[in-house]
């Protein structure tokens, strides 16, 4: 049987490994042998010829040749002088030509000239061909051609005095080499080859003067064992030993350790017979043995460090030869820590690579991929979370099946995960202690995203320390932390889940965790359904109607550790689904966890002893105090009793000694809380909106204070100082009048918020001490006239925000280097000709300066030198008529604002990376400068300038506008095709709007209404086409709409001569254009606006024949527009 034509081509086809060609009475028993022996010993498939000759069978021959992926051509003495030889290499050379089969040559004792040119002895056939081969005289030049093409080949010469099994080992090696470059690995597939890449760099194979151990971790299923596998099968062949010895949890159900470390030391030293003796003395028994080869081992799936230490011996890397590589597969990062040099952590599939695994598995060649189930296939992907042995088995299971089957499936996850995946994931969960699998299942019934330090108080209340519990869960791959809160793959949560379900599926009572709200309705409809058996009870109130509750409703429920009745919605008092018309009598002592949003009651039940109680959060209550006396509250640490507007006191906190956070957030009727005095473990206190609150403790122990908010508590008058450790300080909002003098004392304050103080009038002189503020907020503070100098450098102050204050001069001197944005808008400046900037010399870092209606009448010249790293700048609402040349030396400027400044005449040069320029409402502005910025050829700046409602703008320039917008895009257009050297480029570059009715000469193509079609010429799309400019003028006569903002969006599409098509919007002029004024001119003619804008879109892109575009005005209204291309 011929070979196929993709065997030819892909050597991953082809049957043998190497085919070795030869003269046997030459090498057979000696060179060859020791060849064939040395390649099979690295796993090497080798074809020799041992008798296919006897049967005159060359065809068959020829066609082991073709199925081989390199040829091993051993050249001796006598090796043309067998007409099968010369056959064979005829046939070598050629499959070499055809489809690049390697060609090793090996000159055995004969010179690679005499192979040439047929010289010598080698050559002597062919001195008399007629007599020896007389019926192949017509193929003695193929054969002598061939002979000399492979003689040019790279190859390997023993010398006489070499040894040959030196010799040998180097051809072996170079062969073993060769293939790993052939032979893909057999489990190529969605995202393996790129993290086979990454496990391979880690592992440093070029690496050859040490021993490297490297680990793999990942949750069960995510594809350990195929990427090690990967590694392992294109790279074994380069070492002098190899074993991968597969899922060792599983082998040793079958056999011992000691049996398989005796499989694993007789696979290594090649000795089938090898006796180890005693197992914790076997490796250093073998230590000289296992030091001469340069082995590769890999450990699949272990379990604890037993199985390490005996499978690759407790002395580690001092017991193996330089260049051994070792890997180690496991789902426990614990048993990598001491052993390893570093871990590969195998990722998720990407949502490219899950789709298209699933694709593989779930659709035959002759299934049809229609969109329906193409949506199907996305939501299965979507469920499996890229996790891989998930999506082969989904998709293996639905190929073949019908539409009903895929839909049905799906819906059953919904309820159950499917039972293959199960018993993978449940391999991790069977291997935990049972205080392991208690927090595990704790964690992904209740606790999966909330923070890792509240979750490890709370299940600490009856462990030892659960945070060690939960970091043996991260080190096991079954619990993640990100940004301090535990997360869980969608699979191991929706297995532990099912874990609590499977407990009891008949007896709802008997289960330990409820979170179904079916399931939970059962039990809180009867008080009798309860049982000791229960643990938790999570409850999403706006999945239930309305019930009512026994009072005795817990009074079975002894176990309840965690009980949690919430709203994910936002709350209304009609989401109290949860009615206690008799009030209720019992609350577990065992209660950990209660939070109950929109708790009926006035008080707690009197039995109810809340010592073991750690967080308490009853949101949107009707609670007026917890207890009517003292209880015990030690282990106290979160109390959230935020809109609970009937609530008086906090008298059941005071024994709350270790209560770290406390929320009061409109707490309407609170008036004291004197009973914070002695939380001396209080971080964060917030009675925001408390508004009948007039004063704190003044006398109080507070000493872990860090953040204390009071915005909106519109009674307080005095400045809090009850902690010295404090960091953040909220009082917008409050009845402050002054701030004092001891303020110098809260070293660590970083954020002061004093936004809206209307009674506030002065800062005190020290509060250059405030040494670690970062924020202060000053806006809206109407009655405060003065800030004070600031004369030791504030170097931490980053924002200072003093907008619609009655400081009407800006203080002399402002030692604030790290400053970064400045705001002072609507502040009113004294000096009405300039703005004096002597004492932001001290604010060398200052980015952002906001100065909007602050009465300025003229700009300094020297404005650029102490502002030389302004990004944003605003002057909006000023009287300025013109800007000082000097802003164009202002290089950081991206942003300037200029709008309603009516005085404005004239704009000069303006810096040459400003990317946003709003001059909306500039009535006087007559001129701008040509060009309106300096531009250079390797401009990279896309920019946008505004000039709407800038009626007075002459005809030079609107031209220079124009010109500009033309020249940027222009030269933006051909850097962004350097940068993108072929394909379709959808860029926004330059664009601008203006009042006006002249159309653009450059826009030819136009047309009234809000689309057009054009066809494009055949040549349209050559090199030489660029971009396209857009224009649309919009007429505002006769506007009725009062609606102050409105955008354009331009949607152009290419339609191919084939019918398909390639679409892209933008905006033109500014995305957001201000029309405030249009609407009081609406009877003018010259109430039209120009929009223009430049985009890149291709550079070798398939030819199209047409361009259609369409403008949409949102708000849509009737005005009339005129749209050009």
């Amino acid at each position: 049987m011929a070979a196929t034509t993709s065997s030819k081509s892909d050597p991953s086809f082809r049957q043998y490994d190497v085919f070795i060609s030869f003269r046997g009475e030459d090498t057979r028993f000696n060179f060859v042998g020791y060849l064939q022996d040395f390649l099979k010993r690295k796993g090497i498939d080798t074809f020799v010829d041992e008798g296919l000759r006897r049967g005159e069978n060359i065809s068959l021959l020829l066609e082991i040749i073709e199925q081989s992926k390199i040829s091993i051509v051993i050249f001796s003495e006598n090796y043309a002088d067998s007409r099968w030889c010369l056959e064979e290499i005829e046939k070598i050379m050629e499959c070499r030509k055809t489809f690049g089969q390697v060609v090793l040559p090996v000159f055995y004792k004969v010179k690679t000239s005499d192979v040439q040119c047929q010289t010598g002895k080698f050559g002597a056939p062919f001195n008399k061909p007629d007599e020896k081969f007389p019926e192949y005289v017509h193929r003695i030049p193929g054969w002598k051609k061939a002979l000399s093409d492979a003689s040019e080949i790279s190859g390997y010469v023993l010398q006489e005095d070499r040894p040959e099994r030196d010799f040998v080992d180097n051809i072996a090696n170079e062969t073993s080499r060769l293939l790993n470059k052939l032979s893909p690995s057999e489990f190529q597939g969605p995202g393996i080859e790129s993290r086979t890449m990454e496990l391979e760099n880690l592992m440093c194979f070029e690496e050859t003067r040490c021993v490297r151990i490297v680990g793999v971790l990942g949750m069960a299923g995510i594809g350990k064992t195929t990427v090690a596998n990967c590694v392992y099968e294109r790279n074994f062949n380069s070492f002098d030993g190899s074993h991968f010895l597969s899922n060792v949890q599983d082998e040793l159900k079958l056999q011992t350790i000691d049996q398989l470390q005796k499989k694993l030391l007789r696979q290594l030293l090649d000795d089938e017979k090898l006796e180890v003796g005693a197992p914790q003395r076997a490796h250093e028994v073998l230590k000289k043995r296992l030091g001469n080869k340069k082995l590769f081992i890999v450990l699949d799936n272990v379990t604890n460090e037993k199985q390490i230490s005996l499978l690759i011996g407790e002395a580690g890397k001092e017991l193996y030869r330089e260049g051994t590589r070792i890997v180690i597969t496991t789902r426990d990062k614990k048993l990598l820590d001491k052993v390893v040099d570093g871990t590969y952590v195998v990722p998720r599939l990407s949502g490219r690579e899950s789709l298209e695994l699933f694709r593989s598995k779930a659709f035959s060649n002759d299934q049809c991929n229609t969109t329906e189930y193409m949506d199907l296939s996305n939501k299965f992907v979507d469920y499996s979370k890229g996790h891989p042995l998930a999506l082969r088995s989904l998709g293996s299971d639905l190929c073949g099946k019908d539409h009903k089957h895929w839909t049905n499936k799906l819906k059953g996850l919904e309820r159950q995960l499917d039972r293959k995946i199960q018993k993978e994931l449940n391999t991790s969960y069977e291997e935990l202690s049972r205080e392991e699998k208690s927090i595990f299942l704790d964690v992904a019934c209740f606790f999966c995203s909330e923070k890792f330090d509240s979750v490890s108080r709370i299940l600490s209340t009856y462990r030892d320390d659960a945070s060690n519990v939960i970091n043996d869960l991260v080190d096991k791959c079954l619990v993640t932390i990100s940004d301090n809160r535990l997360e869980m793959h969608d699979l191991l949560l929706k297995m532990g889940k099912d874990i609590g379900y499977e407990s009891s599926i008949n007896e709802v009572g008997k289960r330990g965790r409820l979170w179904n709200p079916v399931d939970i309705c059962r039990i809180l409809k009867d008080k009798n359904k309860g049982t000791d058996k229960i643990r938790g009870i999570f409850l999403d109130m706006s999945t239930v109607k309305r019930m009512k509750l026994h009072s005795e409703i817990f009074t079975k429920m002894w176990s309840l550790k965690f009980l949690k009745f919430y709203n994910c919605s936002e709350w209304c008092e009609k989401d109290c689904r949860l009615q206690l018309p008799d009030g209720l009598d019992y609350f577990p002592d065992e209660l950990v966890y209660l939070h109950w949003q929109g708790y009926p009651l006035g008080y707690l039940p009197m039995n109810f002893d809340p010592e073991k109680l750690v967080v308490l959060n009853l949101r949107y209550s009707n609670i007026g105090q917890l207890w009517k006396e003292e209880k015990e509250t030690g282990e106290l640490r979160w109390v959230d009793l935020s809109y609970s507007k009937k609530l008086l006191n906090l008298s059941g906190l005071l024994k709350a000694s270790k209560l770290e956070r406390l929320d009061l957030e409109c707490c309407e009727s609170l008036a004291e809380c004197s009973a914070i005095q002695e939380m001396e473990s209080l971080v964060t206190l917030n009675l925001r909106d408390c508004i009948e609150l007039k004063s704190l403790p003044e006398e109080s122990n507070l000493k872990s204070l860090k953040t204390l908010i009071l915005s909106g508590c519109s009674k307080l008058m005095n400045f809090p100082t009850i902690s010295e450790n404090i960091e953040s300080l909220y009082l917008d909002g409050t009845a402050v009048e002054r701030v004092p003098e001891s303020i110098g004392f809260l070293r660590n304050l970083a954020v002061l918020n004093l936004k809206k103080c209307c009674s506030l009038m002065s800062l005190p002189d020290n509060f250059c001490k405030l040494k670690s503020l970062k924020k202060l907020i000053l806006s809206g503070c109407s009655r405060l006239e003065s800030f004070p100098d600031i004369n030791e450098d504030m170097g931490s102050l980053e924002i200072l925000l003093m907008d619609e204050t009655a400081i009407n001069q800006i203080p002399r001197k402002m030692c604030m280097s790290n400053l970064k944005l400045f705001s002072f808008g609507g502040s009113k400046v004294q000096d009405l000709t300039c703005m004096e900037l002597q004492p932001f010399s001290g604010c060398s870092r200052l980015s952002e300066m906001y100065l909007t209606d602050c009465n300025l009448y003229n700009l300094p010249e020297n404005f650029s030198c102490c502002l030389s790293f302004l990004q944003s700048l605003c002057l909006s609402r000023n009287n300025i008529e013109n800007l000082p040349g000097s802003i164009k030396k202002l290089h950081h400027l991206k942003s300037l604002y200029l709008k309603h400044c009516a005085k404005l005449i004239s704009l000069p040069v303006l810096p040459s990376n400003l990317q946003y320029m709003d001059a909306h409402g500039c009535t006087s502005l007559k001129t701008v400068a040509k060009p309106m910025t300096l531009i250079v050829v390797a401009e990279r700046t896309h920019s946008t300038f505004v000039f709407t409602d800038c009626f007075k703008l002459n005809q030079d320039a609107q031209e220079n506008i124009m010109a500009h917008t033309q020249l940027k895009s222009q030269i933006l257009v051909n850097a962004s095709l350097e940068r993108n050297h072929k394909g379709l480029v959808l860029e926004p570059l330059s664009s601008v709007s203006f009042p006006g009715n002249d159309l653009p000469l450059c826009f030819r193509h136009q047309r009234m209404g809000s689309s057009m079609e054009i066809d494009l010429p055949p040549h349209w799309c050559d090199n030489k086409f660029i971009g396209l400019s857009l224009c649309v003028v919009v007429s505002f006569k006769n506007y009725e709409d009062k609606t102050s903002r409105f955008s354009v969006i331009c949607k152009c599409e290419f339609r191919l001569d084939d019918g398909c098509r390639i679409s892209f919007t933008c905006r033109l002029g500014d995305g957001k254009s201000n029309v405030d004024h249009l609407a009081s001119k609406k009877n003018q003619e010259d109430s039209t606006l120009i929009m223009s804008s430049s985009v890149t879109t291709a550079v070798s892109m398939p030819r199209k024949n047409m361009i259609s575009t369409d403008v949409a005005i949102r708000p849509p209204h009737s005005n009339s527009m005129l749209l050009m291309v």
